[in-house]
């Protein structure tokens, strides 16, 4: 208790400069907010503990010098009282040091030069003795202090540094402006201590509020006008800048990349200025670093923006060319079929029609379905269903895309119901028996197969033909798109799956492509994970 007492600041100093030592002790009150002022300096005549201290340490000396007086001479118990003169001016600064100096003068006056027990000196040679320890107590006592205070300025700098590591480590990370704003309020006031609100330009000259410290923060009239001539000069302006200064909050504008991001506004809860000098240097370079992360995020937006408009302008090519190309073999024959009705309907006449009508109805339902997939415009009705009555269907309704193809369903009829929107599971199986009989070899067969393993249930459409190219089986999912080298490179629209790609993940279920086992074509197979599965229950359980 009585080390802590007398050398608390002592030990305060030397843990606050340990990196990654947060224990503090603290011999005084601590503030009444209960937040870290920074360290404590030296009062300006000295801290009553290091006169106490300095005071102890010189009585120390004198009793270790009488006890060995009858070793030592004069002058080497002169050297002795330059300890206590180096510590107190290392530990507590120069006038302590100096008070240390003369305190060393004179007991070493009184109790070592004769006469012993006063102040007088006989030998003038002792008096250059006494003026000597003085001046080189003096002299002592500046140079430790200048080394204390370039070691306190290095100590505040990596502080500084650190501190500006940390806001740019913690604030880098986010990809949301919103919260990064937010961060930015916390931190600024968390190492000043002060209100903070942000504030970017809105709609017209207006400035809008993106974040702030303190719910509880007032802007009035004076503070609006301050924070509008700073976005617009991009100089500071309010409490303490010269410029609207009966403003209670100081302005400071964000810049990057040659304009003016936004302001930041700092006040206190009291009267005084928002920041001292000492801090402004602090803050100056979080508000750099504040502006380069608000730019980032910025220039993500607008390149995400830009991108989503090469995509738009891309699929909009993409599309007129498929429109054009696809929709022109259907009309033409269904225009040579109207013309043959003239001279006499037959049954191939009219099939011909029914096929070619089916088909401009699924390339026109796929544009929809891919419209409502781009505009976020899906309705799920999700429900038990049955995949052996749901693979039944499809095929059915697919018979004209699979002409001259043998159909094998491989689905048991135990299988456990899953959880699914039945419609969007038809087209999703529609486009898939669709693919599968265009890009399939004539007079082979088309299977598909359901497994229920490991808790996965997969239903797979698989087809004899040259199947994908290795690496590429991500990539036939995307909207118009056909892959070189491989059987999806002619025919088609590109949409079929991509419909059921986005129809999968509407489910939460996901689709894969690949080649089969025997590498004697393709296969693509939805995929129930165990969440989608109703209680792995077998139909005729259920029923």
């Amino acid at each position: 208790r009585w080390f802590e007492f007398l050398h608390g600041s002592v030990v305060d100093r030397v843990i606050r400069d340990t990196p990654g030592v947060t224990v503090h002790v603290l011999p005084v009150a601590a503030d009444p907010r209960g937040r870290d002022r920074g360290r404590r300096r030296p009062a300006r005549w000295g801290t009553p503990a290091g006169y106490v201290v300095t005071t102890a340490l010189v009585a120390s000396v004198t009793g270790v010098a009488s006890a060995l007086f009858h070793i030592l001479d004069l002058g080497n118990v002169a050297l002795l009282y330059l300890l206590p003169v180096m510590a107190a001016a290392s530990l507590y600064g120069l006038r302590t040091g100096l008070y240390a100096g003369i305190a060393s003068s004179l007991a070493y006056n009184f109790f070592f030069l004769p006469p012993v027990g006063t102040l007088s000196i006989s030998n003038p040679e002792n008096l250059v003795s006494v003026v000597v320890l003085l001046a080189i107590a003096v002299a002592t006592s500046q140079l430790t202090s200048r080394v204390r205070a370039q070691a306190d300025l290095a100590a505040a700098s990596a502080r500084t540094n650190a501190t500006l590591a940390g806001f740019l480590r913690q604030i880098t990370s986010v990809n949301d402006i919103d919260v990064a704003a937010q961060m930015i309020c916390d931190d600024v006031r968390g190492l000043l201590d002060v209100q903070v609100v942000l504030l970017v330009p809105g709609i017209g000259k207006n400035l809008e509020i993106l974040a702030a410290s303190d719910a509880g923060y007032h802007l009035g009239t004076m503070d609006t006008a301050a924070a509008t001539w700073a976005l617009d000069t991009g100089m500071a302006a309010g409490k303490g800048s010269g410029t609207l200064a009966a403003s209670e909050w100081l302005f400071q504008p964000l810049k990057a990349g040659g304009r003016v991001l936004g302001v930041l506004g700092v006040a206190k809860d009291s009267a005084a200025d928002p920041v001292r000098a000492d801090q402004l240097p602090l803050l100056s370079s979080l508000l750099d670093q504040s502006a380069l992360v608000l730019e980032r995020l910025r220039l993500e937006v607008e390149m995400r923006d830009v991108e989503t408009v090469r995509t738009r302008d891309r699929l909009r090519a993409a599309l007129l060319s498929s429109v054009s190309h696809d929709l022109r073999t259907p009309l033409t024959a269904v225009i040579a079929a109207a013309d043959q009705l003239e001279h006499g309907a037959t049954p191939d006449l009219i099939a011909t029609i029914k096929a070619e009508a089916a088909r401009l109805n699924r390339f026109v339902a796929n544009l929809l379905d891919m419209a409502r997939v781009e505009a976020g415009a899906l309705k799920l009705n999700i429900e038990p269903t049955d995949l052996s009555d749901a693979v039944t269907g499809a095929a059915h309704d697919a018979r004209r895309a699979l002409e001259g193809h043998a159909v094998r369903l491989d689905v048991p009829p135990d299988l456990p119901l899953v959880y699914t929107d039945p419609q969007l599971l038809h087209h999703c199986l529609l486009n898939l028996l669709d693919n599968a009989g265009r890009y399939g070899d004539p007079g082979t067969e088309i299977v598909i197969e359901g497994r229920h393993r490991f808790g996965e249930l997969r239903l797979a459409v698989m087809d004899h033909g040259p199947g994908l190219p290795p690496g590429k089986e991500t990539e036939v999912f995307e909207t118009f798109r056909r892959l070189e080298g491989s059987d999806r490179a002619v025919g088609g629209t590109g949409l079929g799956l991509a419909i059921v790609k986005a129809f999968a993940e509407a489910m939460d279920m996901t689709v894969e492509a690949g080649n089969r086992d025997d590498g004697s074509g393709a296969a693509f197979a939805l995929i129930f994970s165990r969440a989608l599965i109703v209680c792995d229950l077998k139909p005729e359980s259920l029923a």
